[in-house]
């Protein structure tokens, strides 16, 4: 009976030591405090803070969110927060980083675009009066001089024309005659009426010879060319098609023996030497483009070729399909590889080349009040910072605001640490 009761007082000793000992934080109540006086980990034989066991805070990674100070009015809240990372987690998150530097950008605009012919050096060619061709003299390709003879053509209208001119001077030169010779006989033998008379004879014919110059040169005469005619007195009606301009025969459909006439041309030159580009531009895009921008033209089947030239006009209709203006652009044909009606992209460049501060897309993040990128002062600290964005590029956002050359930001893992000051810790959810 003793030995039980003596037994049962033993249990019951031990649990209230149990229990005072757990009362005491775990500690013996005798126990000296840790000497720095801050909450230690004695199962650990750590600080409390920094037991990744025993602190929630670091239960996963290692990761402790701390408030610097409170917002400012206006501030975003979560730029006052600080990040600090355990030892390795940096690591094991993949987190990579980013350089801030100024760097040569560009601003460009890419667009469908269709090579055409340009507008001042493209004609189709046509007789100026009926006729019948006699002979073609060009084919599709030749390259021509400006006056070169494309075809010959039988067009009786024609010869009535020089017969008329060459009738014109005949009657002129009688005129001329009679008005010198009463002229010498004035005022004798001539009345005042008759010199009056042959005056205005005279005057009637040099007006009449003026007239049908003129419908020669209509009909495409020269000066020089009217001048041999007077001197070789030739009334055929022979006529002569020629290049308006040296360029290349793009389009040729004269047959001998067909009629041809203004309405229906015979011919097409062009010169090929510089193109024009029909460029797709979206309206979003208009107010970017400007008269006199470089432009650069990439054509699918010629890999590595960029044909240079400069906006040259922009039209002032939208397209209400595609909701796109055309903006044409005068283009180099650089070895005469560019054909009309080819397609490909343009790169129009918006600005020049110039030194801004870019940072990746992927460092960005939005955390619902502002944008933001995290800092790296040091190996495992992230600072969130909040930044201004203007030009948004292929590879990144330009910064106006916030970052200053010098400073790391977190691109891969950005993510993960916009989640951890959202929700507290990494992998939360």
């Amino acid at each position: 009976m003793f030995k039980s009761v003596l037994s049962t007082g033993a249990v019951f000793a031990a649990l209230m030591a149990l229990f005072v000992y757990a009362a005491n934080d775990w500690k013996l109540p005798w126990a000296e405090p840790h000497p720095l006086d801050i909450p230690w980990c004695e199962p650990h034989d750590v600080a409390l803070e920094n037991c990744e066991t025993c602190n929630p805070k670091l239960a996963r990674g290692g990761t402790r969110v701390s408030r610097l100070r409170e917002p400012a009015e206006g501030e975003c809240p979560n730029t006052v927060l600080r990040i600090d990372l355990a030892e390795g987690a940096a690591e094991r998150l993949g987190l990579r980083f980013y350089e801030v530097r100024p760097r040569e950008v560009q601003e460009t605009l890419e667009a469908n675009a269709e090579t055409r012919w340009p507008p001042d050096k493209y004609a189709r060619v046509a007789p100026r009066i009926a006729g019948v061709v006699r002979e073609v003299k060009a084919v599709i390709g030749r390259t021509v001089s400006a006056g070169d003879v494309l075809a010959l053509l039988d067009s009786p209208a024609f010869g009535v024309a020089k017969s008329d001119y060459l009738q014109a001077l005949s009657v002129l030169s009688l005129r001329q005659k009679t008005y010198d010779t009463e002229k010498a006989l004035a005022p004798r033998i001539t009345t005042a009426r008759q010199m009056m008379e042959a005056e205005t004879a005279f005057e009637e014919a040099k007006l009449a010879v003026q007239g049908a110059e003129q419908k020669l040169a209509a009909l495409g005469l020269s000066a020089q060319e009217i001048g041999r005619l007077r001197e070789k007195r030739d009334a055929s009606p022979e006529l002569e098609v020629r290049a308006p301009f040296g360029g290349i025969v793009v389009e040729a459909s004269a047959v001998p023996g067909e009629t041809a006439g203004p309405d229906r041309p015979i011919f097409s030159v062009a010169d090929a030497e510089r193109l024009w580009l029909s460029i797709d531009v979206y309206e979003r895009d208009l107010p970017r483009i400007r008269i006199d921008q470089k432009v650069f033209f990439h054509v699918e089947g010629l890999p590595g070729r960029k044909f240079p030239g400069r906006v040259a006009a922009v039209g002032s209709e939208i397209d209400n399909r595609s909701r796109t203006a055309k903006a044409y652009a005068d283009v180099k044909n650089v070895q005469g590889l560019l054909r009309a009606n080819m397609f490909g992209r343009a790169e129009i460049r918006i600005r020049e080349p110039e030194a801004k501060i870019l940072v990746p897309q992927e460092a960005v993040q939005n955390d619902g009040d502002c944008l933001i990128v995290f800092v790296s002062p040091s190996k495992d600290t992230f600072l969130p910072r909040k930044i201004e964005v203007g030009t948004v590029y292929a590879n990144g956002y330009e910064v106006l605001g916030g970052l200053a050359a010098g400073e790391n930001i977190v691109t891969t893992g950005s993510f993960q640490l916009k989640t951890e000051i959202l929700r507290g810790q990494i992998g939360a959810g």
